[in-house]
Order: C-alpha cells, then structure tokens, then sequence
C-alpha cells in the first residue's frame, strides 16, 4: 500500500463559514473498481482533515489488489475523534460501499458515530435555479468556477488503474492520486453550495418593501453571501440572488377574483348575480332566482389588484375559481409595514426552491 500525506492550501475563513467546529469534520472519497461491491474493490481513498493548525490530504492507495482489509483499517484510524463526514453523494455510493466492505471483513464500521453531509444532496434541489443539466460534481464545480487539472472520469480511471498494476507506470500512479486529490479538497471549495441552502431555510431579513407597476419586490440580506448569482423565473414570481443580496418579485393580477364561503349550506346562489348570499338575506328573494349554494358556487366576487399567496397567510383569501391554485389576497399598501406577516409570507415562496 503506498500512503501519501500532504498539505493543501484552505482558507479557514471558507470552512468556519458553514460548518461548526469544523475541526471535527473530514472530507473524503473514494475510488473502487466497479460500482458492485461484491464484484469490484476498493483501490484509494483521500480523506482531509484540520491538524496542527493547517489542513492536510492523506491518501492510500492499493498497489496490490489483496490488501483492500488494510486500507480499510488505515481509513477507521482517522475517522477515530472525528464526528462529521462531508462527502458528494456518499450517501449514494461511497459509505454504502464502505460499510459492505468493513461487514465483509467482520470489522467495525466507522460510520456508526459519524454526522453525514451529503454535499451533493444539499446542492441537488437548486438544479433548476443553477442552470444545471445534471448535478454531477465536474458540472459543479464549473458553475462554481473552481478548475481541475485531472481531466478523468471516475470509469476512465479502473483502465488507468488497470494498467499501472500491470506496468507499475509511475504517470499512470500520479494521474490516480491526482483526481482524487481534487475530488477531495474540491469538497472544502464546495462548501460555499450550502449559502443556496440558508436561504431556503429563511437565513435572511427582510431589508424592504415597494409596491410598483403590479410588482411586489421585496429586498433581502442573506446570512450567508452566495458565491454565484443565480435568479429564475417561477410563473407568478421570480427570485434573484447576489453576494449577500437577494431579490423577491411577486407579480399582481388585476381582475375579478372570488372569496369562497365554506358553510356553503347556509347560503343560496344567485345565478342572475353570479354570487352568494346567506340565507338569512336571501330569504326574500325570488324563489326562481336563487337555488341551494354548492361548494363550487357559493362566492362572493371582488375586482381590484390580488397578490398570490402560496400558504393562507393575509385574508380574506380570495381564487380565480375553485380549488385553483395559487390563492390570493387584495393588496393593501399596509402589507409593506406588516414585518411579522411579510417575513413569513417571502419564506413561503423561498421554501419552494
């Protein structure tokens, strides 16, 4: 087994930004022969971890083939004192893969008492806001702007490996060890990924309000800077977001909506009207003008300007027709002074990200 051990240049600014002691976490991956773990073996692992003040890569690497039950040992030893793993898409591959491995050999699994972070599976629900045709880690990286020199696929590298272990060709070795050093410290540089993330977990204030040409826009202050602007149209709103900026635009419909009653028993539908009226009121009118009120009818109609709303936050709530979708409230220049509702009510629209 060849181990290779060597310092890599981190900003701790970049890590201390979105994880907790970050100290106590390690970043890993690893390289097998085949996606199969009974058919395949594993052949390197690079795992980076903060020691001495500095952050360092230590990779292993199999130069036979027969010595997988040591590799795994070496890995268990640095996993001892850490208490989060941060991968991409480990959680699909790589600790699944590794557990059938230590189970194998009848040795303990580190993972038990390890937090995962799936970097893939944070970044994976903003594809669509990012641009992406898939979310593989090369595609990310690029949207990141973060540059590689190893230029390999993870499949192209079992031939490569395949033919070091037949020629002992020390290029072939240094290509090997190479991508995954990348794969591994483009993990720390992937971090910034989880920003996206705050923001949908409502990270953010509300810095203002305006109400212009049918537009509700509402300014905000993320937590967390993003490291790409991204901004996306989504039918009835659109969201923007720029260093520690982000851009709320909630468009107005001017027209006829309706405010459905739900005791709809307790009225009559007056068709002539096109509206509902409680019996109460209704019992003087004409019985051939007025008929029992059913849940799809039983409204009373309202034009002026309506705002979307994705959850019952501002009433009355008013619809286009029944059971459509959005709802809607009467705009009301007040709503831009009414933080405790408006906070919420941008959340609502962020959380659909």
């Amino acid at each position: 087994m060849i181990i290779q051990k060597s310092k890599i240049n981190v900003k701790n600014d970049l890590v201390i930004s979105y994880l907790d002691n970050f100290e106590d976490s390690l970043f890993f991956d690893i390289e097998t022969t085949g996606l199969y773990w009974k058919n395949s073996h594993l052949y390197l692992i690079g795992a980076a971890s903060f020691e001495n003040s500095g952050w360092s890569i230590q990779q292993w690497f199999l130069d036979q083939p027969f010595d997988e039950e040591s590799l795994l040992n070496e890995f268990s030893k640095l996993c001892k004192g850490k208490k989060r793993i941060v991968h991409f898409n480990g959680n699909g591959f790589d600790i699944p893969y590794l557990q059938r491995k230590y189970s194998f050999y009848q040795m303990e699994n580190p993972f038990t008492s390890l937090e995962s972070l799936d970097l893939y599976r944070k970044a994976r629900p903003f594809q669509k806001l990012f641009g992406l045709p898939s979310m593989k880690l090369k595609s990310i990286e690029q949207f990141l702007n973060l540059e590689r020199e190893d230029t390999y696929t993870g499949k192209e590298l079992i031939q490569v490996y395949t033919d070091y272990l037949r020629s002992r060709d020390n290029s072939r070795l240094a290509a090997l060890m190479q991508h995954n050093l990348e794969d591994v410290t483009g993990l720390i540089h992937l971090l910034p990924l989880l920003s996206y993330e705050n923001v949908k977990k409502g990270k953010y204030t509300v810095q203002y309000a305006a109400f212009k040409d049918d537009i509700l826009t509402v300014g905000l202050e993320l937590q967390s800077s993003v490291p790409v602007p991204v901004s996306e149209n989504f039918g009835f709103y659109y969201l923007s977001l720029k260093d520690h900026r982000g851009t709320l635009k909630i468009y107005a419909e001017n027209c006829v909506m309706k405010h459905f009653f739900s005791d709809y028993k307790n009225y009559y539908y007056l068709p002539l009207e096109d509206q509902s009226i409680h019996k109460s009121v209704g019992a003087f009118v004409d019985r051939d003008h007025r008929e029992k009120a059913r849940a799809s009818n039983c409204y009373q109609k309202l034009e002026g300007t309506f705002l979307p709303q994705l959850n019952e936050r501002f009433h009355p709530v008013f619809f286009v027709n029944y059971k459509s979708k959005p709802a809607y409230f009467p705009y009301h220049e007040e709503m831009l002074l009414d933080m405790e509702k408006l906070l919420p009510y941008t959340y609502d629209y962020i959380t659909t990200l």
